[in-house]
């Protein structure tokens, strides 16, 4: 099941906060802590991390930003919406990967269209990748493929620890899917745009540190994809 942290200096804007998630998702568990210390003092004593983290900037001790990169450092799949009061904070948070930034005061219909979202990119990327290496069957969570490569008739699916080689042709691939998670870089290549770097002009740096081949024929569809993919991540 989903579940959803507030980490929330202010007790009025909690309180808000609370009533507003369960106008949308009733069920959902939600936890409300008042600094990073308690919540990360919290996380030690789990066994399963939240889904889902609504993190002030400003925070009494360390700040929402230590906190969401201590987070980010034991659960590189939890989404981290920035609750703040300055635009400026958006150019200093990139390292923690945030999925969204919401504007004090805070709005109702803002904060739950963004909390829709992400739920259902949370039930998306969980989705399970299935294809066969001789008679065997395999699934793999969408949110671990990092890309897919291609040659001849072989592709090989790339995750952060593993690799997996299996007959196939890339192009059936790009309909099972979903385009706003995975973006066709070339010939031969698939990438998860949950961990690219950087887009430069004929290449991708991942998040590991490896270049990915962008072709010509390809350099704009990826460049607009990823801005739109940054959009929908990152902005009201």
């Amino acid at each position: 099941m989903l579940s959803i942290a507030i980490c929330e200096d202010n007790v009025p804007v909690q309180s808000q906060l609370e009533n507003y998630i369960h106008e949308l998702f009733s069920s959902c568990p939600v936890e409300v802590f008042s600094s990073g210390e308690e919540l990360l003092s919290c996380l030690e004593g789990k066994e399963r991390n939240f889904s889902i983290y609504l993190m002030d900037i400003s925070l009494p001790g360390i700040s929402g930003i230590e906190t969401a990169a201590s987070i980010r450092a034991r659960d590189p799949y939890a989404l981290i919406l920035y609750i703040t009061d300055y635009r400026e904070y958006v150019y200093q948070v990139f390292e923690t990967l945030p999925y969204r930034f919401i504007l004090k005061p805070v709005d109702k219909s803002i904060l739950q269209k963004a909390l829709s979202d992400a739920m259902n990119y949370c039930t998306d990327r969980k989705k399970m990748f299935l294809f066969h290496i001789d008679r065997a069957q395999y699934q793999i969570p969408l949110q671990e493929i990092v890309y897919f490569e291609s040659h001849l008739r072989r592709i090989t699916l790339h995750t952060q620890k593993e690799t997996y080689t299996f007959y196939g042709r890339l192009q059936d691939l790009t309909d099972r899917l979903n385009p706003m998670l995975f973006i066709r870089t070339h010939t031969s290549y698939i990438v998860n745009m949950e961990y690219i770097r950087a887009v430069l002009e004929t290449e991708i740096e991942l998040q590991n540190g490896e270049h990915i081949p962008v072709s010509r024929k390809y350099r704009a569809s990826v460049r607009a994809a990823h801005l739109e993919y940054m959009k929908w991540r990152t902005m009201q």
